[in-house]
């Protein structure tokens, strides 16, 4: 082999090798990109909780005290996608949220009691803010809320110590200690 030909090998195996390079840049910049942009997916929780409950017949709404939920966002996010975690977070907004009715000591009270209510959301550092509503419910086993526009969650659980307060409008007077599960669904989004 002369000198010529073993100068052009050369020259074509950079040139396949540059070729091939920037082929393998492009794809990394293509996937780097795509987890640049913000990927949204769904988490659903659930939980039970019991309380004593009661409800007033007024025009007024009537506060219950906070109940601490602890929804650990960080724990979900990790499960569908590991590289990432709660400080990945682009957003989160509530999606659906429902009470159902477990059972009551007395049984007395149901849910149909509650004929409309404002859900708060809770945590440390952060003011409430109203995140769901309900008017002229009159189910006796799940109140379905209605979400609050584009109310932005996302400093809320960025810890896992959340919670939700409730205001309560009844047509009904009743005492009675209260099972129930909690039902919330978050809109989330990731990215780098």
């Amino acid at each position: 082999m002369n000198k010529k030909t073993v100068k052009i090998l050369m020259l074509s195996a950079m040139g396949l090798f540059g070729a091939a390079s920037l082929s393998s840049c492009d794809r990394v910049k293509e996937v780097v990109e795509d987890v640049a942009v913000p990927v949204p997916f769904d988490i659903k929780f659930s939980k039970d909780l019991e309380s004593t409950f009661g409800t007033l017949p007024t025009n007024t709404y009537v506060r219950y005290p906070e109940i601490s939920m602890d929804i650990d966002v960080d724990a979900k996010i990790k499960e569908k996608y590991p590289n990432l975690s709660v400080n990945n977070l682009k957003s989160v907004k509530l999606s659906a949220l429902s009470i159902e009715y477990i059972s009551s000591t007395l049984n007395i009270l149901k849910l149909d009691a509650i004929k409309d209510a404002k859900l708060y959301v809770k945590a440390p550092n952060q003011p409430e803010v109203l995140a769901a509503t309900v008017v002229g419910n009159t189910n006796p086993n799940v109140i379905n809320f209605t979400p609050v526009d584009n109310v932005e969650l996302i400093n809320y659980f960025k810890s896992k110590q959340n919670s939700i307060i409730l205001e309560v409008k009844s047509d009904k007077l009743t005492v009675d200690g209260l099972k129930f599960r909690v039902n919330p669904a978050f809109k989330v989004s990731v990215g780098l």
